[in-house]
């Protein structure tokens, strides 16, 4: 007879699959229920949130104690999930000082807000008290633990404190890697290993499964603009946009290195069958993004924004749990079919870059390999403003209208109170002073301001 023993108590497998099938059948009848009558979505019905639940032996936490404390102490921003819903100060509407709110009612804590609003059956049972012996063990385990965080090695602590960033080179160097890759063998071989659907499907599934490498652990942006938009809109930690950017900028160099190396001799045979240098090969064409020659640069430039402004829209539309967000595990494949639909799209006259990082790399290691650093001038700077200044702006306005027209959640700055949006302005105002060392006489009257709108 096969035993369970948890916090539940001692059950046979009788009583465990008679359970399992009550709690089923209860579950199916609370979801049938509690949904309204007359919501149809072509998104598909609500999702149940039992999924994903992994098995724990008794004494993995106790042997690793970082398991549980992964993702409990601080949200993650992932393009893998629902985006967390935190607290900015635009949205606090209260003052510390007196409890009370802008109307002067009074704000009270609770510890659930939502409890009110559950029936009795959906509220977990109440756990048996635990053996003494089991106790005991759990003391001891936090008594030898330093503020529960072991580390087996000294690798270890050093991963912990840069582990969403070394996330995100990880993610871009796997992305990058495939989809010039992709790009490569399609224009050395000229069109014979691939064309430019298959392209766009190659950098399309390489972003996706980047995002399912990387999206628990750093939220796989894998893109500076969309860190940059989720800072705005979502609440992203403003300084880690630079961290993140950086790892993001040395993945893409990294990634652009590696596929150089592995296609150097079909890039030098392609340039001699050209009769041309290898920076005016078709090479080109994988290594750097460059609008055509017939494209007038406001085209160009509203390609690039058009495009990084659907990419964000989407993105905030599958992170937001109050519109539909997809099953499971849906986020990352969704994103990569919208990025080959965004490719295919939008991608003929720039080359389709969407992502300020992925043209930056490849046009550095272009230029290391001896292509010329005439590969940052042409076209007047094109990866300043095409890549960086389109693609990011682009996100933002995308972001921007997304949150305008659709999302309540008080994150946004879109939905923060007047007098709060202005306060927090100046607060941020105050905070760049401080930190730039810059202005510093002007701070007192700007504290002085913002306490007007207190």
């Amino acid at each position: 007879m096969v035993r369970n023993s948890g916090p539940f108590g001692d059950h046979n497998e009788t009583s465990l699959n008679s359970s399992t099938t009550r709690t089923a059948s209860q579950n199916e009848t609370q979801a049938h229920s509690s949904r309204s009558p007359g919501y149809l979505s072509l998104a598909g019905p609500p999702q149940t949130s039992n999924q994903g639940i992994a098995y724990l032996e008794p004494d993995y936490i106790r042997l690793n104690p970082q398991y549980s404390q992964k993702h409990q102490d601080e949200p993650v921003w992932s393009l893998a999930q629902p985006l967390p819903h935190v607290v900015r100060g635009g949205m606090r509407s209260e003052d510390k000082a007196t409890g009370q709110d802008d109307h002067g009612h009074e704000h009270v804590s609770r510890p659930n807000a939502t409890a009110e609003n559950q029936p009795a059956s959906t509220e977990p049972p109440a756990a048996a008290p635990a053996d003494k012996e089991e106790e005991q063990g759990k003391l001891e385990a936090q008594q030898s633990t330093h503020d529960n965080r072991d580390f087996f090695n000294t690798w270890g602590k050093c991963r912990h404190f840069l582990r969403q960033e070394l996330a995100e080179w990880l993610g871009v160097t796997l992305a990058m890697t495939l989809g010039l890759c992709a790009g490569l063998s399609t224009f050395t071989s000229q069109n014979q290993a691939g064309s430019f659907a298959s392209l766009a499907a190659a950098w399309g599934f390489a972003f996706m499964i980047a995002i399912y490498v990387a999206g628990g652990v750093s939220g796989g942006h894998l893109n500076p603009a969309i860190t940059i938009s989720l800072s705005v809109w979502r609440g992203f930690p403003a300084r880690r946009c630079l961290t993140y950017t950086i790892a993001q900028i040395l993945g893409a160099i990294t990634a652009s290195g590696i596929a150089y190396a592995i296609y150097h001799d079909s890039i030098v045979r392609i340039a001699t069958l050209s009769n041309v240098p290898q920076s005016q090969s078709d090479a080109k064409q994988a290594m750097v993004t460059m609008p055509k020659e017939f494209v007038h640069p406001a085209a160009a430039f509203f390609s690039e924004f058009v495009g990084s402004a659907i990419l964000m829209g989407v993105i905030l539309a599958l992170g937001d749990d109050t519109n539909a967000p997809p099953g499971a595990g849906m986020q990352a494949f969704i994103i990569g079919l919208l990025i080959t639909v965004l490719i295919l799209a939008l991608g003929f006259t720039t080359g389709g870059c969407f992502n300020p990082a992925r043209d930056f790399g490849g046009r550095l290691v272009a230029v290391m390999a001896g292509w010329g650093g005439h590969l940052f001038r042409e076209r007047n700077a094109w990866w300043v403003w095409g890549t960086w200044i389109a693609d990011i702006f682009g996100g933002l306005f995308g972001g921007f209208l997304y949150d305008l027209i659709i999302f309540t959640g008080g994150e946004s700055p879109v939905n923060y109170p007047p007098r709060r949006r202005k306060r927090a302005l100046l607060l941020k105002q105050r905070n760049a002073r401080r930190r730039m060392r810059f202005g510093l006489n002007k701070i007192p009257d700007i504290e002085r301001a913002a306490q007007e709108f207190e």
